[in-house]
């Protein structure tokens, strides 16, 4: 997580997509807030797999695939 927290940083390395696992699992308020505040600022494409609907609407996911 920190790696692709420092690859968001480095604007001329961004990567193209980013596949997130469950990013807030295991996370602290502190660094949940930290991840959120990077993504948000990320200006490419998002697949996240996770059951915190909070932090998917504080990413502004727009497309939704739920499995039952």
């Amino acid at each position: 997580m920190r790696l692709m927290l420092c690859c968001l940083t480095i604007n001329n390395q961004t990567p193209d997509i980013i596949i997130l696992d469950e990013p807030t699992n295991n996370l602290d308020i502190q660094n949940i807030e930290i991840l959120t505040a990077a993504i948000n600022e990320y200006k490419g494409t998002l697949i996240v797999v996770s059951h915190d609907v909070h932090f998917l609407e504080e990413i502004h996911i727009e497309d939704f695939i739920e499995l039952n």
